[in-house]
């Protein structure tokens, strides 16, 4: 159905944890092929926040060929990637609905950045098998590999922060990579504080934007979560809970981000969504 790529002019603005949290939420709640990787060289932090629910006896540790995408990339320069190929080099987080394509563990930046064309093949192979792929891009505007995939994308997800430096770069638009013209973008405001008076709402004016944002709210829970490895267990205990619980708004607003994306990329959620057939017999 579609390609989603998350990126940001800048680092440490809540990218990864805002794609896992979405990853992990389509997983629990529908009933779609989801591939969540987190193409860049040497950085695997999106693998280490679901280590508890990998199922480390699906990758073999010592092939010479190495895992995820660096296999990829070997099978890519022999023209042997087919249909099924992404899927059986990617980890099992949800059976059926949600796999995990590891990125990188051999091949510094450079190397990384010299092998995009072939990593935007993998990709594109990809999108034959899965409905919905969820990309945690290099944040800057540095990296060519970066750029392949914002042009290669159907949906950018800019994710911003109330920080006003990253504020006026996004929206100033200095230098800001050329893939993003014409393309279709919403704007996510990742670790978000509703207390702030720096509110999505305001930004948005002071910058003459109309559109309406995402925002997923700062969860220390939630941060713990992805050091412990247990992101799938997160948020597997925090599907049903009460108004008051602490959790509770930061589940709102995942699952209504989840819902917005995938309507985007154009798949039925009412459709999808796991007690779709509940009550339609």
């Amino acid at each position: 159905m579609g390609q989603i790529a998350f990126w940001s002019v800048g680092h440490g603005t809540g990218v990864t944890s805002s794609v896992a949290a979405i990853a992990s939420i389509i997983g629990s709640e529908y009933r779609i092929r989801t591939l969540v990787s987190q193409p860049q060289g040497e950085e695997n932090t999106l693998e280490r926040g679901f280590a508890r629910s990998i199922n480390t006896y699906s990758r073999d540790l010592t092939t010479d060929a190495g895992t995820g995408l660096d296999a990829l990339v070997r099978l890519a320069r022999s023209g042997k990637l087919e249909r099924e190929t992404v899927k059986n080099n990617a980890l099992l987080i949800e059976r059926d609905r949600l796999d995990l394509l590891s990125g990188s563990e051999r091949m510094n930046r450079l190397q990384f950045e010299n092998a995009g064309g072939l990593i935007g093949n993998i990709y594109a192979q990809a999108r034959q098998y899965y409905d919905c792929i969820l990309l945690d891009i290099r944040s800057g505007m540095d990296s060519p590999a970066a750029a392949q995939a914002l042009a290669d994308a159907d949906l950018v997800v800019v994710c911003l922060t109330q920080n006003a430096d990253i504020l006026e770069r996004y929206f100033d638009r200095h230098g800001l990579p050329e893939e993003l013209e014409g393309k279709k973008q919403l704007l996510l405001f990742s670790g978000y504080d509703v207390r702030s008076k720096y509110k999505a709402a305001n930004i948005l004016r002071k910058y003459g934007r109309r559109e309406s944002p995402l925002t997923i709210p700062y969860s220390s829970d939630f941060r713990d979560a992805i050091n412990d490895g247990d992101i799938k267990g997160f948020i597997s205990r925090s599907r049903v809970l009460h108004r008051r619980h602490d959790n509770y708004p930061f589940m709102v607003e995942v699952r209504r981000t989840a819902e917005t994306l995938l309507e985007e990329i154009g798949i039925n959620t009412r459709l999808k969504h796991v007690d779709a057939t509940k009550g339609a017999s």
